[in-house]
């Protein structure tokens, strides 16, 4: 086994930390772009979404 230090992608998503501000993205972009690739809609026009893009989760609305 062998340390390759924290993980950047895995299962297809890309993994940004900041550790001082204590925040994790995961980001499925590349993945997105190869399915809009793979059935000809590169140049599909995007859509909004129903979460704001500054939709914060807490641990609070989590599962338990």
């Amino acid at each position: 086994m062998k340390d390759m230090g924290p993980a950047k992608q895995i299962l297809g998503m890309h993994i940004v930390r900041d550790q001082t501000k204590r925040l994790l993205w995961l980001s499925q972009e590349k993945y997105v772009t190869k399915v809009l690739q793979r059935f000809g809609m590169e140049s599909a026009k995007p859509v909004g979404s129903t979460l704001p893009t500054n939709c914060k989760i807490s641990k609070n609305q989590c599962a338990k």
